[in-house]
C-alpha cells in the first residue's frame, strides 16, 4: 500500500511538472560594470528561483565579451554561479541590428542614406555651395492675421495655445508664442511646415527659441523631420532652460528619395510656461558624418563634365565615423593639394552616405556588409567562452533603417529578403558553435500584425513576408499585447514555436494574465516572460507564482 501511495504521489508530481511551461523567464539589463550591479542582479535571480522561474534573458553586452576587462568577466562568472545554484539559466540577448549593438566595434557598420552635396572650388579648398529655392514660406512669421499665420502647414490651436507676439521676437516684427500646453490632453503645442526638397540632399533646419517658466523635467522641446507618408526619420530634443533668452537650435537630416517633407518644432507634453519660436530656416548642408566602408562609396566628381576625382591626389583624405551622434556638426572643407585636377571655380558634386537615424538616437546596422558576419562569428565564440548557453536570443526588433546603402541596393531585393538572410546567417553562426542550441527571436519584424510591412521608417523596400525566409525552428517571442491574439495564432499556423513576452512595467499583472490565457490557447508555446524595461521588479515574485498556478500548456 505504501508503495502504491508513493507511486501515485510521484505520478501527481510528474503531472504538475508536465503542466509547467519549459520557459519561465524574466528579462534583465545590466552591464556588470561594478559590483553593485552584480549584487542587484543576484538578488533578482534568488527571488526568481524561489518562484520557479528558470531563465533570465540577460542584456549585458556579452557579444563583446572578448573586449571585456578581467573584473567584468569575473562578475559574469560569479553571476553564472549564482544562477546555476538557483536553477536559472542565463539566456544572452545579442546582435541587435535595429539598435546597432555591433556599432561599438565600428560605427561605420551603420546603415547609410545616400547624400549629394554641391561644392565649389575656391583656391586650394572646396566649400559648400548654397542652393537657391530653400526659403521656408513665412518661416519668420511676419505675415499674420491676428493669431493666424498663412503657412504651408499649421500651428496648433491659434488663439488658444499659439499666439502672434509682436512684442517679443527674435527678428522682424513678430514671433509665435506657444503656451497653455495643458489645454491639450497631450500637452502639445507645435508648428508644422511643409517644405520642398531635392532628393538625396542633406539639409539643416534652424530654429530660434526663447523660454519662460517652462516646467522643468517635463515636456519636450523638439525639432523633427517627417516624410510625407508620416514616418519620422530625424528628431532632436535639445536642452532648453526653463527660462532663457533667444538661442539657435539645429536639426540635420537627409531628404532620402523625398521631394517634399514636413518639419516640426514646438513643445510635446508640456505643462506650464511659454515658448517662443521665430526665424525657421532650411539650408543645404555640407559633408559631415561620412560612413567609410565598401558599401558606402565616397565620390567627388565635376558637376559639368562628370569627371571623377581621386582621393588623396585631387583632394585630401576624408575620414570615416569615429562615433555616432545626433548633434549637428560643421561641414568639412575639401583640401585641394598642389597638382589637383580640380581647378578654381569648378563646381563639384560630392556623393557620400550619412548614418540613417530613426528619432533622436536610434541607429541600425547594415545587414549587407560581409564583414559584419565575421564579427558575429568572433562574438559567438566569445559568448561560448563566457556562458556556453543552450538558449540564445536574437535581438532583431525595430529595424528602422536598411536597404539604402550601395551594399544593400546591389542585392536587388527587398528588406524581407535582406532581413531573412541576416537572421538565417545569425542562426547558422550560433549552430556552428552550439549545434544543440535553441534560438529565440523578437516577433515584430516577422509579424504582419506588427512591423513586417512597407514604408517602415528609413527602410527602402517592404518587410512583408519576411517570415518566409527564416529557419522554421526559431522560437518567436511575441510582445505586442494588443495584438497577441493575432500574432500568436499567426506563427502557430506557420508551424513556429512561440513565447509570450509579458508585463512591460505595468502596475499590476492584469496584462500578464491576458498573455497567460493566450499562451495557454496557443499550440507549442514554450512559455512566458516577465519583461521590464524600467527595472521594475516588485511584481516578479507574484509573476512567478501566477505562472505556476495558471500555466496550462497546449501541446
Amino acid at each position: 500500500m505504501k508503495m502504491k501511495w508513493m507511486a501515485l504521489a510521484l505520478m501527481f508530481a510528474g503531472l504538475l511538472f508536465a503542466e509547467q511551461y519549459e520557459d519561465r523567464w524574466f528579462y534583465v539589463s545590466r552591464m556588470l560594470n561594478n559590483d553593485k550591479e552584480l549584487v542587484d542582479v543576484e538578488e533578482l535571480v534568488r527571488t526568481a528561483g524561489k518562484v520557479k522561474l528558470n531563465g533570465m534573458l540577460f542584456s549585458c553586452g556579452v557579444e563583446g565579451y572578448d573586449t571585456w576587462i578581467p573584473e567584468r568577466k569575473a562578475r559574469l562568472a560569479q553571476l553564472k554561479k549564482t544562477c546555476d545554484e538557483n536553477g536559472v539559466e542565463i539566456i544572452p540577448i545579442i546582435w541587435s541590428i535595429g539598435y546597432g549593438t555591433m556599432l561599438a566595434h565600428n560605427p561605420n557598420y551603420v546603415e547609410g542614406l545616400p547624400c549629394i552635396v554641391s561644392y565649389v572650388a575656391k583656391g586650394n579648398k572646396a566649400v559648400v555651395m548654397q542652393e537657391a529655392g530653400l526659403a521656408v514660406e513665412n518661416g519668420d512669421f511676419e505675415k499674420h492675421d491676428g493669431d493666424k499665420f498663412p503657412l504651408n502647414g499649421w500651428i496648433d490651436a491659434a488663439g488658444q495655445r499659439s499666439f502672434a507676439d509682436t512684442e517679443i521676437k527674435h527678428g522682424g516684427e513678430c514671433s509665435v508664442r506657444l503656451e497653455n500646453f495643458a489645454a491639450d490632453k497631450h500637452g502639445h503645442s507645435r508648428i508644422c511646415l511643409q517644405v520642398p526638397l531635392k532628393p538625396h540632399r542633406r539639409y539643416r533646419m534652424t530654429v530660434w527659441a526663447k523660454s519662460e517658466g517652462l516646467e522643468p523635467n517635463t515636456g519636450k522641446f523638439m525639432l523633427q523631420f517627417y516624410r510625407m507618408n508620416g514616418a519620422q526619420v530625424a528628431s532632436i530634443q535639445p536642452q532648453i532652460a526653463p527660462t532663457q533668452d533667444w538661442k539657435e537650435y539645429s536639426l540635420v537630416f537627409s531628404s532620402g528619395d523625398e521631394t517634399e517633407g514636413r518639419i516640426y518644432t514646438g513643445m510635446w507634453g508640456g505643462e506650464q510656461g511659454k515658448l517662443w519660436i521665430d526665424d525657421i530656416t532650411l539650408v543645404a548642408d555640407g559633408v559631415s558624418d561620412v560612413i567609410r566602408r565598401p558599401g558606402t562609396p565616397f565620390i567627388v566628381k565635376n558637376a559639368k563634365t562628370g569627371q571623377v576625382y581621386e582621393e588623396g591626389k585631387d583632394y585630401g583624405k576624408v575620414e570615416g565615423l569615429k562615433r555616432l551622434s545626433s548633434a549637428p556638426k560643421e561641414s568639412i572643407v575639401l583640401e585641394l593639394p598642389d597638382g589637383s585636377a580640380i581647378k578654381d571655380g569648378d563646381e563639384l558634386l560630392v556623393s557620400f552616405y550619412q548614418p540613417a537615424r530613426a528619432g533622436a538616437w536610434q541607429y541600425s546596422t547594415c545587414m549587407s556588409e560581409p564583414v559584419l558576419y565575421d564579427e558575429f562569428r568572433t562574438s559567438a565564440k566569445a559568448i561560448m567562452e563566457a556562458l556556453n548557453p543552450r538558449k540564445w536570443f536574437l535581438s532583431m526588433d525595430e529595424v528602422r533603417a536598411g536597404g539604402t546603402c550601395a551594399a544593400c541596393e546591389a542585392r536587388h531585393t527587398d528588406m524581407a529578403h535582406i532581413l531573412g538572410d541576416c537572421i538565417t546567417k545569425q542562426y547558422q553562426i550560433i549552430k556552428e558553435v552550439r549545434p544543440d542550441a535553441d534560438v529565440y527571436i523578437w516577433s515584430d519584424m516577422l509579424d504582419p500584425n506588427h512591423n513586417a510591412h512597407d514604408n517602415y521608417y528609413n527602410c527602402k523596400g517592404t518587410f512583408a513576408e519576411s517570415w518566409k525566409y527564416i529557419p522554421k525552428d526559431l522560437i518567436i517571442s511575441c510582445w505586442y499585447h494588443e495584438r497577441r491574439n493575432l500574432s500568436m495564432p499567426f506563427f502557430e499556423g506557420l508551424g513556429f514555436r512561440t513565447q509570450g513576452a509579458a508585463y512591460y512595467d505595468t502596475d499590476n499583472l492584469d496584462s500578464c494574465r491576458n498573455w497567460m490565457e493566450t499562451c495557454n490557447n496557443t499550440k507549442n508555446c514554450t512559455g512566458i516572460m516577465y519583461t521590464s524595461w524600467r527595472r521594475k521588479y516588485a511584481l516578479l515574485a507574484d509573476f512567478g507564482e501566477m505562472v505556476q498556478k495558471e500555466s496550462n500548456p497546449k501541446k
